[in-house]
């Protein structure tokens, strides 16, 4: 019997070393609620979770909103340094994680760390009570450093990369509370523990930092062509966006942070601007600090010609032919893979919103279509989209999201396949909707709100919040 016994105890105990030892990667986030820990899913959201943890750290560059300067590359000098969580969006979720500055004109306005990441957010983990996700307001690829703390279930494409452990989201409740009753704002220091990181997440980290942007500095030639004319001139580097910071007056005054065109090529672009097409130099006389984010992977460039664009909105498709050479185009709303409702489009536009997507605007009637076109890969013909509906351009009627297919020149009018659906948008036949388990359009808009407007800016140079 005592040998028995010794044979099940070596059993039992080979059996132990030959399981896997569980390890993962945590984030502590102290409150004065308390601490509440998440757990970090490295090998479904490597990116998201990379740029996370680097942002608390340090060691990723990110552009200071307020000034423009380069921060980071270092520990100690952490984006997500003196967080807040500083909204919730109903019983949705609770949002932080961005930088908050007072604007000039009394409004209190949020940041990101100068770049978006390329997300993960068909990566199928579910955005359920306790999830933490990165948030994207405009669509694919629009996060970088706000965070979103799912309190129920959301059916928002957005990239969780972890998930609150034990009864942390007692403390997560405490923290709603205070923030929907109280003070408002809420602080919270993060803290990393990878003690027991695996060879996998070790690797999965390894590659998806060197797909994340980096924030560099850029230097500045100025040139006088005549006594009242004066250029700024610089090389923007290989898939990038440059940002100029200016101010006419270090004493007084904030500083003007202003993104300008993206570089999508491979090559260095030499770029040359006249000191008074610069807002925030007066009388061509100040201070400019220069910036720019660089994309491993840019996958976006403006759209030429004619494009068929077959979008699979919920319950319906709309099948776009849009010429963008002339700014025109025509729409047709299908039903069965039958048109039955069709019209000219009154005028088109389109930007590079980040460098994964798209932001094409259609106006019809008395409704701006704004679309936002993720692009996972270079040259995809399909992904997915984001829509806000703005009546007049100036107020927000619904919202939706779903996948779209493209083809270069006409193309077919076959449609693309139905999604499920996700929320509420009119289109011009009042075709609506029923909204899914996310707040209403409205209610998103009022967290997000002064961050920005509905506008389309074409060229130039414009002030951004990613």
């Amino acid at each position: 019997m005592k040998s028995n016994a010794h044979l099940w105890l070596a059993v039992l105990l080979a059996g132990l070393a030959a399981s896997p030892v569980r390890a993962a990667i945590y984030a502590d986030f102290t409150t004065s609620n308390g601490t509440f820990t998440v757990e970090l899913d490295a090998i479904r959201a490597p990116r998201a979770v990379a740029n996370f943890i680097g942002l608390a750290e340090g060691t990723q560059t990110w552009r200071d909103p307020v000034t423009g300067s380069v921060r980071g590359g270092g520990a100690g000098d952490g984006f997500f340094t003196d967080m807040r969580f500083y909204a919730v969006a109903g019983t949705a979720a609770l949002l932080g994680g961005l930088r908050s500055y007072r604007g000039g004109d009394g409004n209190d306005y949020w940041e990101g760390p100068g770049y978006t990441v390329l997300d993960e957010a068909t990566n199928e983990v579910a955005l359920v009570r306790g999830v933490l996700a990165l948030a994207e307001f405009t669509g694919p690829h629009s996060g970088g450093g706000e965070l979103a703390l799912v309190l129920t279930n959301l059916t928002q494409e957005w990239t969780g990369f972890g998930a609150v452990t034990g009864a942390g989201m007692t403390v997560v409740d405490a923290v709603v509370n205070e923030i929907t009753n109280g003070s408002g704002r809420v602080a919270a220091q993060i803290t990393i523990r990878a003690d027991e990181i695996t060879p996998a997440e070790t690797a999965a980290l390894d590659a998806a930092r060197a797909e994340l942007p980096a924030v560099e500095t850029m230097p500045l030639g100025f040139g006088r062509v005549s006594n009242v004319t004066t250029r700024a001139s610089f090389w923007s580097a290989a898939r990038s966006r440059a940002c100029l910071s200016t101010i006419s007056n270090l004493a007084a005054g904030s500083w003007s942070v202003l993104a300008g065109d993206w570089n999508t090529g491979t090559n260095e672009v030499w770029k040359d601007i006249a000191l008074d097409s610069i807002p925030g130099m007066g009388s061509q006389m100040g201070f400019m600090v220069g910036s720019q984010a660089t994309y491993p992977k840019m996958t976006a460039d403006l759209f030429s010609g004619k494009h068929r664009i077959a979008m699979a909105h919920t319950g319906m498709d709309m099948q776009y032919w849009l010429d963008f050479t002339g700014t025109t185009g025509i729409w047709a709303r299908v039903s069965n893979s039958v048109p039955v409702e069709s019209g000219t489009i009154d005028w088109i536009g389109q930007e590079m919103a980040t460098a994964n997507s798209l932001h094409v605007v259609l106006f019809i009637g008395w409704t701006a279509y704004h679309y936002w076109l993720g692009l996972d890969e270079e040259g995809a013909l399909d992904g997915r989209f984001y829509c806000e509906l703005w009546f007049m351009n100036a107020e927000l009627t619904g919202t939706d999201r779903g996948l779209y297919v493209r083809e270069e020149g006409w193309g077919t009018k076959s449609p693309a396949p139905v999604v499920a659906p996700e929320s509420t948008v009119k289109t011009q036949a009042n075709v609506e909707f029923d909204p899914g388990t996310e707040p209403p359009a409205a209610e998103w808009q009022r967290v997000r709100s002064p961050r920005r407007g509905p506008g389309l800016a074409i060229g130039g140079m414009y002030l951004i919040g990613d």
